[in-house]
């Protein structure tokens, strides 16, 4: 069984205080994390209207970048070469003070004791290819 995940995490700038005796008499920055799940969805199809959904509100807040100009969306076949589109970022395409990245990760659910016995047939695999080529 697959699900699939909408995540948006954004990298930014922040000052941290010192409040130690011994500490500067400034301000410090740093870089954080914030990252939220926008959703976990049975279909890829539900996936990638919600995830468009959060990247609309993203543009209505924070102009395209006018010499890219073009509205990144999560889509089946708008990658590289028709690939799947699961990742976005603001690199080219909204100028925002901060980093985001946008993207869709596929769950796979699967019991524990065929997981374990796909990982001993691919070791026994292993094994015997490399068992073959030293002969």
């Amino acid at each position: 069984m697959e699900k699939y995940l909408v995540t948006i995490k954004f990298r930014y700038s922040d000052a941290i205080e010192f409040r130690y005796s011994d500490a500067p008499d400034r301000f410090d920055s740093t870089t954080r994390n914030k990252e939220i799940t926008i959703g976990v969805f049975d279909a890829i199809d539900e996936a990638y209207t919600k995830g468009n959904e959060a990247l609309t509100k993203l543009e209505g807040r924070f102009n395209l970048n006018p010499h890219y100009n073009k509205k990144e969306r999560f889509s089946k076949n708008g990658g590289a070469f028709g690939s799947n589109k699961h990742l976005i970022t603001n690199l080219r395409y909204l100028k925002t003070p901060f980093q985001f990245f946008a993207k869709i990760t596929t769950l796979k659910f699967d019991s524990v004791e065929s997981s374990i016995d796909d990982v001993l047939d691919s070791v026994k695999r292993y094994r015997d290819f490399k068992s073959a080529d030293v002969e």
